[in-house]
């Protein structure tokens, strides 16, 4: 009885919502929809008088504004009518009815050669009909300042090469453009995007020319790209290079079929650290992400302690995890096109693709990317470009966890990645001269290794061109060398150098100061010392130059410190002459005035903390 009142009981409440969810349908709400005027109106009132544009709009290192908020109008003007696996394949390369066709899981990553006939009669002695051999000669020669020979020879050898995989039945994307190279040396993505897509051209005119047919060169294409943790642009960065390769690809010939192109992805390794790698585990995981919703034929999630130079088994197998937890478990392998209607993705994709193919057209009115190349025009952009990133992270406006932010000081020390030596004896051993590629195969098939079959390959030929060459570099690398010095300092003594704060007055006074000042200092390693409070310049003092500590460092408010700041320098100068004396603050006009009292350096929100802790390393006697 008492159960069947329960169940009527609950069949009558069910009636009397829906039938309340009836009426509400056929009646709306009375008050009226929140228009776009009222929004803004209602965070300009939370700013209190501050302009929208300038709180809440980022302007990003692609010369491209992101708005706080994006809607319908926004991407009113775009055309958004292809399906997906239609031209220009914004929406990917896949059909609606290829739903649960996985991407590509890389385990190595793919490499790049000048030549491919050496690496293609080595991939031929070895099982499988896969060659992962990518002929990229204007990427070697802008990562490596030069060629061992002439661009030309290296052209007719990719022409030959896509004569000899077809003939053996090799599936061999040899024409490789690897922009992922303009990445790691710091690139925007519009550069990395029009450099790729003047790369694509250069060697489409060169293969055109040598009577290879266009289906025939877009069969054999690789675009690789790295993804960095800019999640949307990243997204944005591939859905906009199918649009711009198609459009390119078009303009020479090519049908819808061959305006396709397979894009290989990588995670990067410009904001891998070395310190607290388990946080690259994270930004692996966001980058993949990226490449998935972006439409990424291949994957390849490079270990997070690769930057150790060693990855350990868990670091591989926790990559190739990631691919199963992205298909299987979060169901992306039956996605297409996901980000798709976005209006934030799909305006961000048009204003990098306008972008890209205006510095496309600017490489081409140079002559074409081989001539740019061999003039530094790409190189010098991405210098500037990697120069203006690493100002935001040696200023700590773009914090990187672990390193520049929350490090860790139980940390054990690290190894730095050490630089592979070169084999001379290979060089020795190698074979006087190679001239053809049966040659090249027979040598292939007596396990000659790769470098050797490069210098026998390129022995007694023309000398190629130089170029300015690309600078590869961690944004965390600066960081990291500063961090080293403090933990050798610590090997070799036993014992961390001291940082002693002093903290002046009540908590209030000192207490936001004290606090920027302990997370400053210990990016480089430094132990952080002082709980105490003073009251007057000289008690502060006379504790500081007690303390044993390296470096002294005054916390306090502006107000304070223009009695306060030089009293106290001038006593530990006079008691203690070799003590670092810092102050906790921007000194502002005061400046000289400070250090004529004794001050030797200042920290606060505008310092560059790579360069200042360097120095503080050297004034404190951390180097050796």
């Amino acid at each position: 009885m008492h159960c069947a009142e329960n169940a009527g009981n609950r069949a009558a409440r069910f009636i009397t919502l829906m039938t309340a969810t009836d009426q509400l349908e056929k009646s709306p709400p009375s008050f009226p929809p929140a228009t776009y005027a009222d929004w803004r109106a209602t965070v300009e009132q939370e700013l209190k008088g501050v302009p929208l544009e300038k709180k809440l709009v980022t302007r990003t290192p692609e010369g491209i504004d992101v708005q706080p908020l994006y809607r319908r109008e926004d991407a009113a003007a775009l055309k958004l009518t292809a399906a997906p696996g239609e031209p220009p394949y914004l929406r990917g390369a896949r059909r609606p009815d290829e739903r649960g066709r996985r991407w590509e899981a890389c385990t190595e990553p793919s490499e790049y050669e000048f030549s491919p006939l050496p690496a293609l009669a080595l991939a031929m002695t070895r099982p499988g009909k896969d060659a992962p051999v990518r002929a990229d000669p204007l990427g070697w020669l802008a990562s490596h300042g030069s060629l061992p020979m002439p661009l030309a020879l290296c052209f007719h050898d990719v022409a030959e090469g896509m004569q000899e995989a077809e003939k053996a039945g090799l599936s061999a994307r040899l024409v490789g453009i690897g922009a992922h190279l303009w990445h790691e040396g710091g690139a925007t993505a519009v550069q990395e995007l029009a450099f790729a897509l003047a790369t694509g051209a250069e060697y489409w005119r060169r293969l055109l020319d040598r009577a290879v047919a266009p289906a025939q060169i877009a069969a054999h294409t690789h675009l690789g790209f790295a993804v960095g943790v800019d999640f949307f642009m990243e997204i944005a960065k591939l859905r906009a290079a199918r649009v711009l390769w198609a459009k390119m690809t078009g303009a020479f010939g090519a049908d819808a079929g061959a305006q396709k192109v397979f894009i290989a992805v990588r995670t990067a390794a410009w904001d891998k650290t070395l310190y607290d790698s388990h946080v690259n585990l994270l930004r692996v995981t966001t980058e993949a992400l990226s490449a998935v919703v972006g439409g990424a034929d291949a994957i390849d999630i490079r270990p997070y302690d690769e930057v150790t130079g060693e990855p350990t088994e868990l670091g591989k197998r926790m990559s190739r995890n990631l691919h199963a937890i992205l298909a299987e478990e979060f169901s992306f392998e039956h996605q297409i096109d996901p980000a798709g209607g976005a209006w934030y993705v799909e305006v961000l994709t048009a204003q990098l693709a306008r972008k890209a193919w205006t510095l496309f057209q600017e490489v081409e009115s140079r002559g074409g990317m081989a001539q740019a190349v061999l003039t530094g025009f790409p190189q010098s952009l991405v210098a500037k470009a990697a120069e203006d990133k690493q100002a935001l992270v040696d200023t700590r406006r773009h914090p990187i966890l672990g390193t520049t932010a929350q490090p860790n000081l139980r940390e054990e020390p690290r190894n730095a990645p050490r630089a592979g030596a070169v084999d001379r004896a290979r060089r020795k051993s190698a074979p006087k001269s190679i001239k053809s590629f049966s040659a090249l195969q027979a040598a292939a098939a007596k396990r000659t290794t790769l470098p050797t079959l490069r210098i026998a390959w390129t022995q007694k030929r023309e000398a190629g061109p130089t170029a300015p060459a690309l600078r590869l570099a961690r944004a965390a690398g600066g960081f990291e060398t500063v961090r080293r010095t403090g933990d050798d300092f610590l090997t070799r003594t036993g014992k961390r150098a001291r940082v002693f704060l002093v903290r002046m007055g009540p908590p209030k006074q000192h207490k936001a100061r004290a606090d920027f000042a302990a997370g400053f200092f210990a990016i480089a390693g430094f132990e952080i010392d002082g709980r105490k409070s003073f009251a007057t310049a000289e008690e502060a003092a006379g504790a500081a130059a007690a303390s044993g500590a390296a470096i002294a460092v005054l916390c306090s408010t502006d107000d304070t410190y223009p009695q306060l700041a030089p009293v106290f320098a001038r006593r530990i100068k006079a008691a203690r002459p070799a003590l670092v004396v810092v102050l906790a603050g921007h000194p502002g006009e005061r400046e000289q005035e400070f250090r004529t009292a004794g001050f030797d350096e200042f920290i606060h929100l505008r310092s560059n903390v790579r360069a200042t802790l360097a120095q503080l390393q050297r004034l404190a006697g951390v180097l050796p």
